[in-house]
């Protein structure tokens, strides 16, 4: 059976570890000294390998925005306004040939596996072909395509040559004569002979960039902050940016945005770590709303951060960043520190707020006891009574189901009811819609909500020009369900079940453990709930994902997977 679980990005399964790997663009490959980065993440847990790959992953990305430099630097072009002396069209043609064999040479030493590999050889064989037909047809980097490819192979090597301009076809043709001399030590390489990669030609002092001039006035004295908006500059856009962004604020605030980098110390960092774990939990907002976080932490706080948030938001994207700002930094005295031997001083414990799924007995304390009874008789209590069943059959998490517009995220497709939890579709007045994956999904409803009559309920809503599933439920922060957790929290105290001085990952606190008990029975039951529950599935990679999957996972087969599972309990109907 095809494995249904859908890996992160840059992550593969071998065997039961966890590996990360990653392609080097081809213009950074003579920089960073290989084609790929291929890794044992050493772990086979699924959620371990997503944060480890993450890091990575970022870590990676910095790295890559060095070379960048470095490439910028390198190639400071020369313009070249005439056609090419015979002395620079030697220049070009060697510089091209060594150029290209660097980049051969660096994904060698990259150890590609074999698929990788053969694919790679056979575009260099392609390429052979289409370079010898242009240059004996003299046919050289005549489309538009191929003259952007051409312009910016000669200013890798330091020449600046205008298409249309006297010099352009002559150094072209050139160039490609490089290529040629490259692509043939390939073939030779491919097949099992061994080429020395030359060293790069010296330009001739006609193709020699001028030597900048010194200014008299000193350098620009860099600080802590400028360090800081240059890292995040370089992280794509995504969550893990956004937490790494918050820590580094954290950062900035407590040692001073304007600190010399050259004055920064590991002794600063040690005792920033220290502080940070007797923050509030919930710093982030008090802050946001204007306290400063001397006056925090001059009052012991009732409720600390995990030891779960200070590895993963904190000591994980602190130790990345100061590890790429002192290699980034270092001329500019920013030390080489670590943040790897400083252990959490909070007292809360790992997972302590973890959630465990219900037991079938449970579920039957839950749903068919006398409160959740009253709850289905009361109409003041209708959000409460559809926000428990919706989650236990969609898996959905509470803030997904909360900002549902009945507007537009629910309809029918072959007679089949659905609903579309998407962030992109139009929000109700006020409300902030967040998916937690960022990736939009439609769920069907299964049967026993039909039985039930969410379909009507979401009919009527939208007639009555309602623009969220629970209107009468107030917003906080445009979070249509944070201000709700008592509302639950009481429910589950009533029936018996509220569990908060539990052990870590056995606590039934809140909505989530629908969420949990909806993935178990699935999972218990056979029954696939990655596309439903908004997990990836990994039966596809990112490659794929991003240019050859155009349209959702089939509707059907979701709906196939769901018609399965039968809920050990029965729900009262809501009483009209």
């Amino acid at each position: 059976m095809v494995s249904e679980v859908k890996f992160p990005p840059y992550v593969r399964l071998r065997g039961k570890v966890f590996w990360f790997r990653r392609r080097v663009e081809d213009g950074l490959i003579p920089i960073i000294g290989r084609g790929e980065f291929n890794e044992s993440l050493k772990t086979s847990d699924l959620a371990e390998a997503r944060k480890l790959a993450a890091f990575r992953n970022a870590e990676l990305e910095a790295e890559f925005e060095r070379a960048r430099a470095v490439r910028k630097a390198q190639t400071t072009t020369v313009p070249l306004h005439q056609q090419p002396t015979t002395e620079e069209g030697q220049y070009i043609r060697e510089a091209v040939r060594s150029y290209l064999l660097e980049e051969d040479e660096a994904v060698r030493m990259s150890v590609p596996d074999d698929d990788a590999m053969e694919a790679y050889e056979d575009i260099r064989a392609d390429e052979n072909e289409a370079v010898v037909e242009g240059l004996r047809s003299g046919a050289v980097a005549l489309g538009p395509v191929e003259k952007e490819r051409m312009r910016k192979l000669l200013a890798a090597i330091g020449v600046t040559v205008e298409p249309g301009s006297p010099g352009w076809h002559i150094a072209a043709y050139k160039a490609t004569e490089g290529l040629l001399l490259g692509l043939r030590d390939i073939g030779s390489r491919i097949n099992g002979g061994f080429v020395v990669t030359p060293p790069r030609p010296v330009a001739p002092a006609s193709l020699a960039a001028p030597s900048p001039e010194v200014s008299s006035s000193s350098s620009p004295v860099v600080t802590l902050g400028d360090v800081i908006d240059h890292y995040v500059k370089g992280l794509p856009d995504n969550d893990f940016k956004r937490k790494v962004k918050r820590c580094l604020q954290l950062f900035g605030e407590m040692l001073g945005h304007t600190l010399p980098v050259a004055d920064l110390r590991q002794k600063a960092v040690t005792d920033f770590m220290r502080d940070i774990c007797r923050l509030p939990d919930k710093w982030a907002r008090r802050f946001d709303a204007g306290e400063s976080i001397a006056t925090m932490l001059a009052v012991k706080a009732a409720k600390v951060m995990s030891p779960t948030t200070y590895e993963a938001n904190y000591r994980g994207p602190l130790g990345t960043f100061l590890d790429v700002s002192s290699k980034t930094f270092g001329d500019d005295g920013f030390r080489a520190m670590s943040v790897k031997h400083i252990k959490y001083m909070g007292d809360r414990l790992p997972e302590e707020d973890q959630q465990r799924a219900l037991r079938p007995d449970e579920l039957v304390t839950l749903f068919e006891g006398d409160a959740f009874a009253r709850i289905a008789q009361d109409p003041k209590q209708e959000p409460l009574y559809w926000l428990f069943v919706v989650m236990l059959f969609t898996g959905a998490r509470p803030r997904e189901v909360c900002q549902l517009n009945p507007q537009v995220d629910f309809g029918q497709v072959d007679e089949v009811w659905y609903i579309d939890l998407d962030e992109k579709t139009p929000a109700g007045v006020g409300v902030t819609k967040s998916i937690k994956t960022g990736e939009a999904r439609r769920v069907p409803l299964h049967a026993e909500l039909v039985r039930l009559g969410f379909a009507e309920y979401l009919q009527q809503a939208k007639e009555r020009g309602a623009d969220r599933l629970f209107p009468t439920w107030r917003l906080k922060n445009g979070n249509t369900f944070s201000a709700h957790y008592k509302a639950v929290a009481d429910l589950l105290r009533a029936v018996g079940l509220y569990t908060r001085d539990a052990p870590p990952g056995e606590q039934i606190t809140g909505a989530y453990t629908l969420r949990k008990t909806f993935i178990t029975e699935c999972r218990n039951q056979g029954v696939v709930s990655k596309e439903l529950t908004g997990h990836s599935d990994g039966s596809t990679t990112a490659m794929q994902d991003r240019h050859y999957i155009f349209g959702p996972e089939p509707f059907r087969r979701k709906l196939e997977q769901l018609s399965k599972l039968a809920m050990p309990v029965r729900i009262p109907k809501r009483q009209h």
